[in-house]
């Protein structure tokens, strides 16, 4: 029997985990190539603005923006007791922002941060969060990005 009771529970955990973070508020927010030298942002400018618990971005802007969704999928049982799954987070920002102060790309720097978040941590589901895979996206010829996948277990 498949039951998703905690899938809920897991994605305000997943979303906490971001917002918690203050380079990645500050790197989704702030366009200037040094955003880590810019004030930390309020959440409530980030969650539906720059952060989705979801998979898509509901509506586009012209304004030149850096996103995050974060989708849960691909749920298959592990014998009678387990059910296993992925959450995916996908990075893309508008290509005028990609340039940072740091050494390395925006989407790449958030990338980084969210990995130091999940790869190997506990307290989504049961047992140790794992990479899994990921890869580059182009949205349209201005947003491009990455995204990357953790595999979870989680009881039913």
């Amino acid at each position: 029997m498949s039951r998703f009771s905690e899938l809920s529970k897991d994605r305000l955990e997943v979303l906490d985990r971001l917002l918690s973070d203050t380079e990645i508020l500050k790197a989704v927010v702030h366009n200037d190539t040094n955003f880590l030298d810019k004030e930390i942002p309020n959440v409530d400018d980030v969650v539906y603005k720059h952060i989705y618990p979801h998979r898509f971005i509901p509506k586009t802007s012209d304004e030149k923006k850096t996103y995050v969704t974060i989708s849960f999928g691909k749920f298959r049982p592990v014998g009678t007791s387990f059910k296993s799954g992925y959450v995916t987070f996908t990075v893309i920002s508008h290509q005028d922002l990609f340039r940072t102060d740091y050494g390395c790309m925006r989407v790449d720097y958030i990338i980084q941060k969210i990995d130091e978040l999940m790869n190997q941590t506990r307290g989504i589901g049961i047992g140790k969060v794992e990479f899994s895979e990921s890869d580059e996206v182009s949205l349209n010829t201005d947003y491009h990005g990455m995204y990357v996948m953790y595999k979870l277990y989680d009881s039913n």
